[in-house]
């Protein structure tokens, strides 16, 4: 309305303007005019009139936005506030940056295909730092089973406890930790720094896991859990936690058993730095009972397994093992981004990386003139220094109450007390110090034929201890080596075909002076059409001259005692894999010649075998499909030259068949079926509760029973879940459900299964 208004006076006053403008009346007052105007002029002084409200309303306008100008020029701000508007314009400036720039994984380490996964995994090499990717477990069949014997073989020898010392059927994934053996049988339910997953995710990552008899009596019950948590807090940079608990109460009288692993790890993906560091605790406490006094009890008879009496009532052990570790290299280019001939500035090359990760070409070019793949940090001519450190602190106390009328357990360790006639209590320590330092020249690209020549030297500080007789004079003291090596390397690929690698190790100085191992692996890929992953053709190759291990030659406890000075064990391992994924496929093949290795005999003494001998092993996992009919078949074939050094079972067997269906689609899908282990008779080993090692026994065969689970497997969503009746064909065909010598496996029970990752997709 008001401007209605102004634009009626506008027009009022042009018009007043071109009536007066020729009378003149224009120029003169117009309280005057309007005196001297006759009747007729009324009309020019009703114009001469709005022309002066209109000029009047004009000014009090100019006047009101003066004041305004003036009303917002006084405002006065002091110099904390100045500050204040400052900060808060800089904070405002990074946040825009921050939520505008993209968070992207710049390193060398992966490739774009691996990068740019949801999550990716991978295990640490602690010679070379080069990270070797590993698949992470997630689906219902990853999770049927928890417990390594039969996630990682064809079954194994154990002392059918869930934690317990255990020892795989499968000579050649056996471990072979020279520096504290007792620790051996305890290894596949933990880690190592160089068998210990390490993360890098897009979102956070939880895993809850629980697998145990649920309803059981306490007595029996079994209690395994699993939760990890993992992070980045940059692209760059991720901690991962990781708790895992392997236990039960046992089947027989006092085996229970609690074996926990707890490791705090870190790792950091950077342009030209890498590392992988943290903290691994394992503690495992068993309460030893020597095994069933007399096996007719088992074989003859469906008794509760709490009554069937045992070899020892007041045993135990306690193994500890704590590791600090850090592997680190930095990278160094020879060959610097160019540019016509210059090296690009900071800004371009910080742009350049930012464009080559998003995979921006076009932009990349013309940001900053050179082609994408000059711009990759890690091609060309390279060098990556390092530097690996190894703290670990391993122990084993072993304590038992035999009394003098006491004829099982005395049996058991054949009557020989050295130290105390009826009380043990043996303890065995190592402590680790080691360093590496390497360099690995990356001669031409990073996927040439020889993409790698690598070198270091490492110095290895033991603190051992074991008791000997002069300690009764002398006091405890503790043993030290102080071994230094050097070790070789070198690998290369060509495009995803073809990749090899060798590793060579020779000890110079110290307790395993003239010691070597030589590793080779040479793989050939290749991808058909209609498989996406292709098929893999993986060969190894193993020579080594090893002196045994220092309490082989050396162990003063109250049951056993021996000083040796054992000759040095050689050791030739062939082997060959196919993996077909797309099939479901793999087959191994493995060959090994061995001379003067080390075993323990009957009495569970350690001994030497100076007769070289051989042991031949093949394995082949093959899962078939029939409609939604599943059968998964795992078959080991095994031969040993000398049975009485390294007894295998000939044959073992892992089958899983079921019908598979979905419940509701894409939500809930179901497995029913049965799971059937076999082994053919053979002389399993025997065990030492006072070593904790197994031993060879030629007392009883066991094996030729299957042994049945009855199960419903289901994938809801992210979680698998199962239920399973163990040892459902108890009894049939006979009772010999034996794990190894005089220890059982678990009787009829109900097991109870979740594993459930949470993620953000």
């Amino acid at each position: 309305m008001r401007k209605v208004s102004y634009i009626s006076n506008v027009f009022v006053l042009l018009a007043a303007m071109l009536l007066l403008a020729g009378s003149g009346a224009f120029a003169q007052n117009p309280d005057s005019l309007k005196k001297n105007l006759p009747v007729a002029d009324t009309l020019k002084a009703v114009i001469a009139d709005t022309l002066a409200v209109a000029a009047d309303s004009l000014v009090a306008a100019s006047d009101s936005l003066a004041a305004a100008q003036d009303s917002a020029a006084i405002v006065i701000l002091t110099p904390k506030e100045i500050k204040r508007l400052q900060r808060d314009s800089v904070r405002a400036y990074r946040d825009s940056v921050i939520r505008n720039t993209p968070r992207i994984l710049l390193t060398y380490v992966f490739d774009d295909s691996t990068r740019n996964q949801r999550m990716f995994l991978w295990n640490a090499d602690t010679y070379f730092n080069k990270p070797v990717s590993i698949d992470p477990d997630t689906t219902f069949n990853d999770w049927f089973i928890e417990t390594p014997d039969r996630k990682n073989d064809v079954g194994a020898a154990s002392l059918g406890v869930s934690g317990s010392a255990m020892q795989y059927n499968n000579w050649f994934l056996r471990p072979q930790q020279q520096i504290f053996p007792f620790f051996d049988v305890y290894l596949p339910y933990s880690y190592t720094p160089e068998t210990l997953p390490f993360y890098n995710t897009k979102t956070p990552y939880t895993e809850l896991g629980y697998w145990g008899t649920l309803f059981a009596n306490k007595k029996m019950e079994e209690t395994n859990i699993r939760f990890l948590h993992t992070q980045n807090f940059t692209p760059s940079f991720n901690i991962n936690f990781l708790y895992q608990r392997f236990g039960a109460a046992g089947m027989l009288e006092h085996e229970k058993t609690d074996n926990r692993t707890l490791a705090l790890t870190g790792n950091y993906l950077g342009k030209r730095y890498m590392a992988q560091g943290g903290y691994i605790f394992n503690r495992i406490k068993r309460d030893e009972n020597g095994g069933i006094s007399d096996p007719t009890m088992v074989l003859d008879t469906l008794l509760d397994a709490k009554v069937i009496p045992i070899t020892l009532k007041n045993a135990n052990n306690t193994l500890k093992r704590n590791t600090l570790f850090l592997t680190h290299s930095y990278g160094i280019p020879f060959k610097f981004l160019q540019k016509k001939g210059g090296m690009l500035p900071d800004s371009l090359a910080l742009a350049a990386d930012s464009l080559a990760a998003s995979g921006d070409a076009g932009k990349m070019v013309a940001t900053t003139g050179v082609k994408p793949d000059s711009l990759i940090f890690g091609e060309g001519t390279m060098a990556y220094i390092g530097h690996s450190i190894d703290a670990s602190f391993y122990s084993k106390k072993y304590t038992d109450a035999i009394g003098l009328d006491d004829s099982l357990g005395r049996a058991l360790y054949h009557n020989k007390f050295y130290i105390n006639p009826t009380e043990s209590a043996d303890s065995m320590r190592v402590f680790k110090l080691e360093n590496r330092f390497f360099i690995n020249m990356q001669p031409w690209a990073k996927e040439a034929l020889v993409s790698n020549v690598s070198a270091g030297i490492g110095h290895q500080y033991l603190s051992l201890y074991g008791f000997k007789q002069d300690y009764f004079l002398e006091g405890n003291s503790n043993t030290t080596q102080n071994n230094m090596y050097m070790y070789f390397g070198a690998g290369g690929k060509l495009k995803k075909y073809f990749s090899w690698e060798g590793l060579g190790v020779y000890n110079f100085a110290g307790y395993y002076q003239n010691d070597f191992s030589v590793d080779g692996k040479v793989t050939f890929s290749s991808y058909p059409k209609t498989m996406k992953r292709g098929i893999h053709l993986t060969g190894k190759l193993h020579i080594s001259q090893q002196r045994p291990n220092w309490f082989y030659n050396n162990a003063y406890t109250n049951h056993y005692v021996w000083e040796n000075d054992f000759a040095k064990t050689t050791q030739t391992r062939i082997e060959a894999k196919l993996d077909i994924p797309d099939w479901k496929m793999e087959a191994f093949f493995g060959y090994a010649m061995l001379k003067n290795n080390t075993y323990f005999d009957s009495l569970s003494v350690v001994r030497q075998n100076p007769e070289a001998m051989s042991i031949l092993t093949a394995y082949l996992r093959k899962d078939f499909k029939l409609w939604k009919f599943h059968m998964d078949n795992k078959i080991l074939f095994q031969v040993s030259s000398d049975e009485d050094v390294v007894p295998l079972p000939e044959v073992a067997l892992d089958l899983r068949y079921y019908f598979q269906f979905e419940l509701v689609k894409n939500v809930l899908t179901a497995q029913l079926g049965a799971n059937a282990t076999f082994t053919t008779e053979y002389y399993a080993p025997g065990y030492s509760p006072a070593l904790g090692v197994f031993y060879n026994q030629k007392v009883e065969k066991i094996g030729e029973t299957p042994y049945v689970d009855l199960f419903v497997n289901l994938q809801w969503k992210r979680a698998s879940i199962f239920v399973k009746y163990v040892n459902a064909a108890l009894g049939w065909p006979d009772n010999d459900y034996f794990s190894t010598f005089r220890y059982i496996r678990s009787q009829k029970a109900l097991k109870f299964g979740i594993h459930w990752p949470f993620y953000v997709k």
